[in-house]
Parts: C-alpha cells; structure tokens; sequence
C-alpha cells in the first residue's frame, strides 16, 4: 500500500528552511528549466534544482517559496532539498548568500545527509 501523503524538507548550511507534512503534490524546477511533479509512491531520486518557484499542496490549499537551485532527493514519500538559499521569516522571501562560502558545507551536508538516511535504511533493512 502507498502511503498517501509527502513529507518536504528544505535545508541549508544555517539549517532547515522549511518543513511540511501531510502534502498531497509538490512541484519543483529542475536545472534543464523544467519542473518536475511529485506525487506520493514517486521513485526515488536525486537530481539537481534551479533557482525558481517551488509549490507545494496540501488538502485544498497550494502554497510556494522561491528557491535557489539544489539538490533534489526523494524516498519513501521523503523531498528533501538541500539548498545555499536563506529564506526569511516570510516563505516568499528569499535572499542569495554568498555561494562561495557555502560550497565546502553544501558538499559535506550532502554527504552526511544522504550518509545518515543510507545507514538508517540499512538498520531497517536488516531488521534492527
């Protein structure tokens, strides 16, 4: 049975920028300009964002955030993006952070990000 619903994370060096359950769909802009849907039981994958608008929708309201481009990962109904934006308070505020700075941490989060979730899967796999 698939479960119905998705779950999206949004994360950045500085930590997680957005955070939402229980969404029905979401769509996000990939790097060859178009946007990818998302629905839950997708496949997994990972792929690489561009800066645009990404919308996510729960039961009857659809809402969106601008992003800077990222990489995309998706598994078992989890979005995760990981990103070098900074959104503020308000989640259709976005500012550019100096990319060069966040270079370094953007590869090291990706690997202890994906490193994390893999070993998880793994304990799951074997039973423990």
């Amino acid at each position: 049975m698939i479960p119905d619903k998705l779950i999206l994370k949004i994360i950045s060096p500085q930590g997680v920028i957005l955070e939402k359950e229980d969404l029905s769909a979401v769509n996000i802009p990939l790097l060859d300009q178009y946007p990818i849907g998302i629905h839950p039981g997708h496949a997994p994958l990972i792929a690489e964002t561009s800066n645009g608008t990404l919308k996510y929708r729960t039961s009857g309201e659809e809402n969106e955030i601008e992003i800077y481009a990222g990489v995309l990962k998706i598994r078992n109904n989890i979005i995760t993006i990981l990103t070098s934006g900074e959104v503020s308070h308000k989640e259709d505020e976005l500012y550019q952070t100096e990319l060069v700075t966040y270079d370094r941490l953007m590869k090291t989060l990706i690997e202890n990000t994906f490193s994390a979730q893999e070993a998880e899967l793994g304990k799951e796999a074997d039973g423990q």
